[in-house]
């Protein structure tokens, strides 16, 4: 029986071990859960690309040295190494699947810090900076494991990254998009040279970045509330939507 952390009332954050199951589902792409105390990443194969998600979790934490519990049938993992081929997850090019644009998205206060230092830093970076820092991120609340709060995610333009950042914002899980919070900003990254430098890196669930972004080599633009001409005040698909809309128009000026 899958065990979701929003029903768990202590998470223990120091677990570092994730494990990996490939499922037949028609419903999602990708599912994690909490699943016998362990961070569960649930990958269906009816996805066209579902060996890349699943070799790139197995090979990017081998190299971090954490635990990979695996439950696949081994002509699957076969398989999946053969479509895989030579590709890596940290290689330097996109692949035909993601897009060359990416975006990171912030709360209010925090998006102050990251124009201020011209750098998105990672929940670890700020947390050795400041003392006054968060207890641990809101992450902790979804089940991540420590090694999260060691990047930078990122999602693609036409993903809502905007719930994650109410949650933040209100202190609690909601995946509404209706909610109401106080928007932040939503920087749009130039995913190209990202990747071209080394730094976009892919663990099977995410795309990230290691330690910080510097937004003078890979910014494009970002939204706020003010530049939208908005009460900060909105809805998570508000923002996003509008942020898109400006964003496709500044890319046609």
């Amino acid at each position: 029986m899958v065990e979701f952390l929003c029903n768990v009332k202590e998470y223990r954050f120091s677990i570092m071990k994730i494990k990996c199951v490939l499922t037949d589902s028609t419903e999602y792409r990708q599912f994690n859960c909490f699943e016998d105390s362990i961070y569960t990443l649930k990958i269906s194969r009816n996805y066209e690309y579902w060996y890349y998600d699943l070799c790139d979790l197995i090979d990017f934490y081998n190299d971090m040295d954490i635990e990979v519990i695996l439950e696949i049938d081994e002509n699957d993992l076969l398989l999946a190494r053969s479509l895989y081929g030579n590709h890596k997850y940290n290689e330097k090019t996109l692949r035909e699947y993601e897009t060359d644009v990416m975006v990171h998205s912030t709360t209010k206060e925090n998006a102050k810090s990251i124009l201020v230092d011209k750098k998105i830093k990672s929940w670890d970076l700020l947390s050795a900076e400041k003392s006054d820092w968060e207890e641990k991120p809101i992450g902790a609340k979804l089940g991540d494991i420590e090694d999260f709060s060691n990047y930078v995610m990122l999602s693609g333009v036409l993903s809502n990254n905007e719930m994650v950042t109410a949650s933040k914002s209100n202190g609690v899980i909601n995946t509404d998009v209706n909610q109401e919070y106080v928007a932040g900003a939503r920087f749009y990254l130039d995913a190209r040279a990202l990747a071209r430098d080394g730094l976009l890196l892919r663990d099977g669930a995410h795309i990230k970045v290691r330690d910080s972004i510097d937004l003078e080599k890979y910014l494009i633009w970002y939204s706020t509330p003010q530049l939208l001409e908005i009460d900060e005040h909105t809805t998570p698909k508000k923002f996003f939507e509008l942020s898109n809309k400006r964003f496709a128009q500044i890319q046609t000026e």
